[in-house]
């Protein structure tokens, strides 16, 4: 049996949950994994985020108890801004990974989950004009955890706008 898409008016196969050509939930009952899975990495970034803040809260803390006062100066700075990003990486990813997984608020979801996001790029970005900063080290322990995954939840909850109530 075929059925009519109410957004775009193309034919789609009767059960289809969502319109193969515009994305329209034509059943939006049915939820996918998809969304689940985004709410969870986007937990699972919030945690991650939470980890760096604590960790450079105790940089903030013993900063010059472990270097002499002018290079301290110097560091605090690149500490301040990790601590303001991760902090802020934290908040808006527990916020979409919790509207995620109760699937409300869409529009809200999504501005919480790209400043998420944008919040674990600035925190890498930091983290590469760190002095004696290393390219490899900035990839594999900022951009993975901090940009990775909360754009990997961003992507799974895009498309399914159709799940989520209002």
């Amino acid at each position: 049996m075929v059925s009519k898409c109410p957004k775009c008016g193309r034919t789609v196969p009767e059960d289809s949950v969502y319109c193969p050509y515009c994305g329209y939930g034509i059943k939006p009952s049915a939820k996918t994994t998809q969304v689940w899975a985004g709410g969870t990495l986007m937990i699972v970034a919030s945690i991650v985020a939470l980890i760096f803040f604590i960790l450079s809260i105790n940089a903030l803390i013993g900063i010059y108890s472990w270097y002499p006062p002018g290079i301290a100066q110097i560091w605090i700075v690149y500490d301040q801004m990790l601590t303001i990003f991760s902090f802020m990486g934290f908040l808006f990813g527990l916020s979409a990974g919790i509207l995620s997984l109760t699937r409300r608020r869409y529009k809200l979801t999504m501005m919480f989950a790209i400043m998420c996001t944008l919040s674990g790029a600035c925190a890498w970005i930091v983290s590469m004009v760190i002095p004696f900063a290393s390219m490899w080290y900035s990839f594999y322990n900022y951009f993975l955890p901090l940009v990775v995954l909360p754009a990997a939840g961003t992507a799974l909850i895009f498309p399914r706008k159709a799940e989520f109530t209002r």
